[in-house]
């Protein structure tokens, strides 16, 4: 795979200024950056340091778009052309902090602690100083190597242009294929069967949300999708992607995969990923996984005086030795916040992220957090999984968990859920806490939750798992 980096999103960076004594003690910050975790920074940072001047350099010409919602705009649940950002330039303004938008940071140099800008339509060159810089970039989609002359038909899932265009194809297209099998894949493969489309999804593992699930839950979601028409092809890589001439069907996009195999398609949605925008600094400061920005606990990178937030930045993941790239919203806005409070020096560390994710597969939702088994025995857990299934007395409604545990201690690594009852996705975040606090499923059997009504089992799912982990592995 190849990235275009030709246009690469320079437009989340921050910068904290200390004046000198004879300037009144007065704080002067300047923040660059437009999304999720510079947002999240920038308003802390005014929190801590009242009298700072912070200064936001954003790209776009608006901010905070909240790319999490772009399957709630295509299923016309959400209106993200009015309401696509969760605050404005003016908000933040009325909050002392100053925004820059249209602004393209070029260049950041860490030795004289400058950076270099142009502002839209001019190529004129203004600098800017800091004491602290933090980097929250975000990062970019991947794209494939063969990508072409064909650009407009091979669309990637990042920004409200993005939404319009996969929109545009509920009333132009017949067959689109979707290369990748993670949330974005899944989620729009569905969202775009139900308007009628022909869909192939191509899945280079063999199951569905590898990096997410096990295969007994994968294996659920799969038989969900094939059961609406949808094409699933596991195991299998594009290697090619061609512009041709059909007499039936006129110019098509053609697939072709290692199995010597032809798909087409009017539209092809490539959603395999992301990579840190992390090209900035790729010189001056230590990069970790996936060429993501290696930052400390403190958010602080190998230069004392810049730190990375968000998808640019790595992140500590608990019981998973090293530092990894984990591009996700809850987790930029953790580390925007941390960073703004480390500022004038360490005094908070981030707790380690468990991963947690949740999706609504329109009247379905599937949620999982922590370690699933693949991964928690590739990190040298000796573990276990159990599943149990809980149906309701009177509807079709029902839920499956599958949680996963260390076989000697009962220790929680984590969970996959998946159903159609209400509220499910609660499990995650309680899974995720008890991960935090290093409990065994025995510390949370009796904890008190509220009574779920209406299902055949009246001993709720915890005090269930906890049985059968008992039963699966009993303790010394």
């Amino acid at each position: 795979m190849a990235l275009e980096v030709s246009n690469l999103v320079r437009r989340c960076l921050s910068f904290y200024r200390r004046e000198p004594k004879e300037r009144n003690e007065k704080n002067e910050s300047d923040y660059y950056w437009g999304s999720h975790a510079g947002i999240a920074c920038a308003r802390r940072a005014k929190e801590e340091f009242p009298d700072a001047q912070i200064t936001i350099y954003e790209k776009q010409k608006e901010i905070s778009f909240i790319s999490q919602s772009i399957p709630l705009y295509l299923m016309g649940h959400n209106d993200i052309l009015k309401n696509g950002g969760y605050t404005t330039i003016k908000e933040l303004e009325a909050q002392g902090i100053q925004v820059k938008a249209q602004s393209v940071v070029r260049n950041i140099d860490t030795l004289t602690k400058q950076i270099f800008f142009t502002q839209e339509e001019s190529n004129n060159v203004e600098t800017a100083t800091y004491d602290k810089l933090v980097l929250a970039t975000g990062s970019y989609p991947l794209l494939p190597m063969f990508s072409g002359e064909f650009k407009e038909r091979l669309i990637v899932v990042k920004n409200i242009e993005d939404a319009k265009r996969i929109r545009y194809l509920f009333e132009t297209a017949k067959r689109i294929i979707v290369v990748g099998g993670g949330f974005i894949g899944v989620e729009l493969s569905r969202i775009l069967a139900s308007h009628g489309i022909k869909i192939t999804l191509i899945q280079a593992h063999s199951y569905l949300l590898d990096k997410y699930l096990d295969e007994p839950a994968a294996r659920n979601i799969e038989a969900l999708m094939q059961s609406e028409g949808i094409d699933i092809q596991l195991s299998t890589f594009p290697v090619d992607i061609r512009e041709e001439e059909n007499k039936e069907t006129g110019t098509a996009l053609n697939l072709y995969t290692d199995h010597y195999e032809k798909f087409e398609a009017d539209a092809i949605i490539y959603s395999v990923g992301f990579r840190p925008n992390s090209f900035l600094l790729a010189n001056q400061v230590e990069l970790g996984d996936m060429g993501a920005i290696e930052v400390d606990d403190y958010m602080q990178t190998s230069h004392q005086d810049v730190f990375a937030v968000g998808d640019c930045a790595t992140s500590k993941v608990n019981r998973v030795k090293g530092r990894r790239y984990l591009p996700h919203a809850s987790e930029a806005i953790r580390q925007g916040g941390i960073a703004a409070i480390n500022l004038a020096g360490p005094k908070q560390k981030i707790i380690p992220s468990e991963g947690t994710y949740s999706m609504n597969l329109d009247g379905r939702t599937l949620c999982a957090t922590g370690l699933n088994k693949k991964n928690a025995e590739a990190e040298g857990f000796e573990c276990g999984m159990v599943h149990y299934r809980n149906d309701f007395l009177n509807s079709d409604e029902y839920t499956n968990i599958w949680l996963v545990y260390e076989r000697k201690t009962h220790k929680i690594l984590g969970v996959q859920v998946e159903g159609t009852a209400e509220g499910i996705a609660i499990y995650a975040d309680l899974i995720s806490l008890a991960i935090q606090q290093n409990l065994a499923i025995e510390d949370v059997e009796f904890s008190d939750f509220y009574f779920k009504h209406g299902y055949k089992n009246p001993n709720g799912m915890i005090k269930t798992l906890a049985q059968l982990i008992r039963q699966e592995d009993p303790k010394s």
